[in-house]
């Protein structure tokens, strides 16, 4: 009966010392999403000003040929 009572005791302190490894790891986890998130929405803010100035670009030129091929009509 002693040996079961032992092997309980380990396990319990086993699971408690996995219980703040896995704590532990999902910090670690959500941080690196929260970066990762951070990240992305930079990138996201950097694409819409591009394609804001791009199309701004195109349609001045559009703008400037039409205005040019109206001049020689």
């Amino acid at each position: 009966m002693d040996t079961t009572t032992e092997r309980i005791h380990i396990l319990e302190s086993e699971l408690q010392s996995h219980e703040v490894q896995c704590e532990e790891r999902w910090k670690t986890t959500f941080n690196r999403l929260e970066e990762i998130e951070d990240t992305l929405e930079r990138i996201e803010d950097k694409l819409i000003k591009v394609a804001g100035a791009l199309i701004l670009f195109l349609g001045g030129l559009v703008i400037s040929l039409g205005t040019i091929l109206l001049e020689r009509i």
